[in-house]
């Protein structure tokens, strides 16, 4: 399962959440595809695959001391039905 992670570093703990992004813990199960700082907000994007909801959050809220966390799952834009 493909996910995306926006990260938005908390008042007060932008340097803790730049050095957290930098070197996060990764488990086995989880690759990184995309890490990447943003000019402006949020502050990084993570895309990476999982291989479920439950292990895209373990890997996420690494980073809840330090930033906002939203993460969503991703889908090819042709599996929408809603429209042709």
């Amino acid at each position: 399962m493909l996910f995306v992670a926006t990260l938005e570093s908390l008042p007060g703990k932008y340097e803790a959440a730049v050095r957290k992004f930098k070197r996060p813990v990764v488990p086995e199960s989880v690759k990184i595809d995309h890490f990447l700082g943003l000019f402006g907000k949020p502050d990084c994007i993570v895309v990476f695959e999982a291989p479920d909801e439950k292990s895209a959050a373990d890997f996420t809220m690494q980073f809840a001391d330090v930033a906002e966390v939203t993460t969503s799952l991703a889908l090819d834009i042709n599996d929408f039905k809603w429209t042709h």
